[in-house]
């Protein structure tokens, strides 16, 4: 009997124990328990984190003991919130039973990130040290500006403002699935992904566009392929959803709203008014509600041209007469297709870009000088429909192919003078030649082998250099290889002793007129040659000349190919021919366009 009492109270002491277990009651300590205080770093302080510094060290966080005035061990956390929530959401940076933690710049980025603060936002925290769950010291606030600590990758393009650095949209990072992603609004444009940290030297070396020779318009999709340096990514504006995937070179968009912009497509312009000339092939009087001079519709039938919500209406080859004034207007003054109707004048005018002889006629647009031009109007649907004018005066046309014919380097019949001239790449104004001009006579030029277009040049020659006009050139008496320029640009016509120079590799320099590369004109021989222990790789050689573009050589470079010299022209890369690093003889004939490599 009495040990069945005796377990009965202990089952009842055990079950009152584990009721007042159960109830929700704070500890109760003493009158002197002392908190912990943090003692280093100062309140205050502001920190922009860099990736550069990740192993440096950032802060050693001190703090003083916890006193609970009990035998026991205290363990801390360092607790971080933002500076106005009071700890209600308080992140635990780390925990432990010393009296200090050393954080490095990594390390702290990383604790920052972990607790919730996005990479290249500033904010401002609050820290403080909490022993046992219990006792906690005052908070010091911090202002930082964590970092990305994976690549930081962008969205770049006219679609989010221009390509430009300051045009840089920065893409957040899930670390759950190791992409990248951003919500934005988009305007009618292009765009690019781009790491423009990575290769601290150029924003550009890392940058991914479609798998695509040329851009596409992609408003919606998943798992789009990318390739390095890959094409422009069309959009057409509105709110998207953009998700990256670097490691794939893939990306998903969506768009989540469409752009609502003026629609043009469809809305037809003219030209009218006493300034346009009726000596324009399709100018009509205009029997319009203004009965104002002449209408011409502009190009492609009065329809614009559209790229994303910019669109071009053109007059190419328009002829305006002098002193008098026109307007651009929806076609006859009405309402275009879509219910809109204007007309501009000089106010529209992009006068920075334009001819300095567009005039204000009294808010009318004219010109000082009658001619042929070309007008281009744009609208800026994403921004107002903003409208600007450029008037131009058309470039020059320069024909595509130059032939020399004359006594002193043939004779006057076509059908026995093949001398072509060679274009200088990229420079429709300039053509060159090698050619071997006789003791006596003269030359002309033409764009065919005709006559009717020919020239030469004016009687007097200023240092072997004509103006171009009419009269035979005389050679200048003494027979050998010259170098003829023709600038159709400056109208000038030079005949030089002729400069040809090797390039690159074989002769250990890539700078321009490097005497060690020069020919020889060999007059006696008809040939230009040159001598010399070249090292092994690709042969270049090119001609030079004060009229060709300074220090692009390749614009007038040529290859031996099978015996033959064959000028690049306007052609892209040639052919490449490799010598040995030996002692080495070239001749180059110009007369019969040959040459020969010996080693």
């Amino acid at each position: 009997m009495k040990k069945f009492i005796k377990n009965a109270l202990w089952i009842l002491a055990a079950t009152l124990f584990l009721a007042a277990c159960s109830d929700d009651v704070d500890p109760i300590l003493g009158d002197n328990t002392v908190a912990p205080e943090i003692t280093a770093p100062a309140d205050g302080n502001v920190a922009v984190l860099l990736k550069t510094d990740e192993e440096n060290l950032f802060e050693v966080f001190e703090w003083t003991v916890a006193d609970f005035n009990l035998d026991v061990v205290n363990n801390y956390r360092l607790e971080m919130d933002f500076s106005d929530a009071n700890f209600e959401k308080a992140k635990t940076l780390i925990t432990t039973t010393n009296l200090n933690h050393t954080f490095t710049v990594g390390a702290f980025n990383k604790a920052l990130l972990d607790a919730g603060l996005e990479a290249e936002k500033t904010y401002t925290i609050q820290l403080r040290v909490v022993a046992n769950n219990y006792l906690h010291s005052e908070p010091i606030t911090m202002t930082v500006t964590p970092y990305f600590d994976v690549d930081k990758w962008t969205l770049i393009g006219s679609a989010v403002g221009g390509w430009n650095l300051e045009n840089d949209q920065a893409m957040k990072y899930d670390s759950s699935n190791e992409t990248y992603y951003l919500e934005l609004e988009m305007k009618p444009g292009e765009f690019k992904f781009r790491a423009p940290q990575k290769d601290p030297s150029d924003p550009w070396a890392n940058n991914m566009g479609l798998n695509k020779d040329n851009p596409e318009l992609v408003d919606n999709g998943s798992a789009i392929g990318l390739k390095s340096g890959g094409a422009n990514i069309k959009v057409s504006g509105g709110n998207y959803k953009v998700r990256l995937n670097v490691k794939d070179e893939t990306f998903d968009i969506e768009q989540t709203s469409v752009a609502e912009f003026t629609d043009w497509t469809e809305a037809k312009l003219d030209a009218v008014g006493t300034g346009v000339s009726g000596d324009n092939e399709n100018a009509t009087a205009d029997n319009s509600g203004w009965n104002w001079g002449n209408v011409l519709l502009a190009d492609n039938d009065g329809l614009p041209a559209k790229d994303g919500a910019i669109y071009t209406w053109t007059w190419e080859g328009i002829i305006l007469e002098t002193n008098e004034g026109f307007k651009l207007r929806t076609l006859n003054g009405e309402p275009a297709s879509n219910d809109i109707s204007f007309d501009v004048g000089f106010g529209v005018i992009d006068v920075e870009n334009s001819t300095d002889k567009v005039v204000d006629a009294g808010g009318n647009i004219s010109v000082s000088e009658k001619g042929v031009y070309n007008i281009t109007l744009t609208i800026d649907a994403v921004n107002g429909d903003v409208k600007k004018v450029i008037i131009s005066t058309p470039p020059p046309k320069y024909p595509e192919q130059l032939f020399m014919i004359g006594d002193g380097v043939g004779d006057w019949d076509w059908n026995n003078t093949d001398l072509p001239m060679i274009p200088v790449n990229g420079t429709p104004n300039l053509f060159w030649k090698v050619v071997w001009m006789n003791e006596t006579g003269g030359f002309k030029f033409a764009p065919e082998k005709a006559w009717g277009q020919d020239f030469g040049g004016d009687s007097d020659a200023v240092q072997e250099e004509y103006a171009k006009a009419g009269n035979n050139i005389p050679v200048p008496g003494t027979a050998g290889y010259y170098m003829v320029v023709v600038d159709l640009n400056a109208n000038k016509i030079s005949i030089a002793e002729p400069k040809v120079y090797l390039m690159g590799n074989t002769i250990g320099s890539w700078d321009m007129y490097n005497e060690a590369g020069l020919f020889t004109v060999d007059n006696v021989n008809e040939k230009i040659t040159i001598t010399k222990t070249l090292q092994a790789g690709e042969l270049r050689m090119y001609v030079s000349h004060p009229y060709f573009p300074e220090n692009d050589w390749w614009r007038t470079e040529f290859m031996i190919l099978d015996g033959v010299i064959v000028p690049r022209g306007n052609g892209g890369d040639q052919e490449r021919v490799n010598v040995a690093g030996v002692e080495t003889t070239i001749d180059l004939n110009f007369k019969t366009m040959t040459g020969s490599i010996s080693q």
